[in-house]
């Protein structure tokens, strides 16, 4: 496995804990307003690191993969959330 799916795993695992965090603990109104500031900060932290690394092969590949399996992570706990 590649250093760069050691990090977009790393940052899935972010979004996966920080989503799990906003549902038991931030007021039930202001869930997906936590979630839209955690997908943000997801594909920040891809644009921060290649900056910081100034290496910019496969930037915009890895904020594409960040992205979609943000997305992906955000929406099914939206689904958990909308169904419990």
């Amino acid at each position: 496995m590649s250093k760069q799916w050691v990090q977009i795993i790393l940052i899935w695992v972010g979004v996966l804990i920080s989503g799990l965090l906003t549902l038991n603990f931030v007021d039930p109104e202001r869930t997906y307003t936590y979630f839209s500031a955690i997908a943000a900060a997801s594909i920040a932290l891809v644009s921060i690191e290649h900056l910081i690394s100034a290496k910019t092969k496969d930037t915009v590949r890895q904020q594409v993969y960040v992205a979609a399996g943000s997305f992906a992570i955000l929406g099914l706990l939206t689904l958990f959330k909308l169904l419990g």
